[in-house]
């Protein structure tokens, strides 16, 4: 038969509660209210954080984290290196930021593979595709993406990966690939950690050898999207060098 417990041990059981448990429970609330739409980065990144580190108050450690990489997407998307390194947050925390945003990724990919879907038909997708592949990065890295003549999505690779201002690529490098894939067009995009996607004289010029070495084996610049965390410039949208390509389907 259970026996009912004192008014003391009552009392010593909920002493014993941690203070974040009621707190984690209202934020799990919240959350559910509207999937975390009204809900600020370090709230939706200490929620996250309840799962790796469930027996410890994560609270300051989001706020921290947002304090150092200022977007919550920034955080999901930092090198597990130097994740990992972080005061306070370790392997198992690193591996959930890393698993989910391998995730977002996974979900991007499939979007492009469709056999029904061509890779052009929603220009959202694309730039979308080309900011969760390297829009957070604090290096700038070269993404391309492989494109049969109908436009349907072959493959990606990040070719390159420079540093905090440049990314130098190889016409011809990419042109040997883009054969070797069976690609008669590609897109590419490169990242501006700065937030502005304006073009540089080096981007301009990069474009204009690229699209010309590419042309001399038949293969097709589609475009060049200089992507960040909330801009873009697309190199069609302004006419850049592709003037004579046909329109795309977006």
């Amino acid at each position: 038969m259970a026996l009912k417990k004192t008014k003391e041990e009552t009392k010593t059981n909920k002493e014993d509660k941690p203070d974040y448990i009621g707190h984690r429970q209202r934020l799990k609330a919240r959350f559910l209210v509207d999937n975390g739409r009204s809900m600020p980065d370090y709230e939706l990144l200490e929620l996250i954080l309840m799962f790796a580190l469930p027996r410890k108050d994560v609270k300051p450690l989001a706020k921290q984290l947002i304090k150092e990489y200022k977007t919550l997407a920034s955080v999901l998307t930092a090198p597990s290196v130097e994740l990992v390194n972080f005061p306070g947050l370790g392997h198992h925390a690193a591996t959930l930021f890393t698993l989910i945003h391998s995730c977002v990724n996974k979900i991007c990919w499939e979007n492009l593979e469709k056999d029904d879907s061509p890779v052009l038909k929603d220009k959202k997708e694309i730039i979308e595709y080309c900011r969760t592949k390297i829009g957070y990065s604090k290096q700038e890295n070269l993404l391309v993406v492989y494109l049969t003549n109908r436009g349907k999505y072959l493959k990606h690779s990040i070719e390159q990966v420079g540093t905090a201002s440049a990314v130098m690529i190889s016409p011809q490098d990419i042109a040997r690939s883009a054969i070797l894939n069976h690609a008669t067009g590609v897109i590419i995009s490169h990242n501006h950690p700065s937030d502005d996607c304006s073009p540089s004289n080096a981007d301009i010029e990069m474009t204009s050898q690229l699209k010309r070495g590419l042309a001399a084996v038949g293969i097709k610049l589609i475009d060049h999207i200089i992507i960040s965390q909330s801009n873009y410039y697309s190199f069609v949208e302004k006419s850049y060098f592709m003037k004579d390509l046909p329109p795309l389907p977006y």
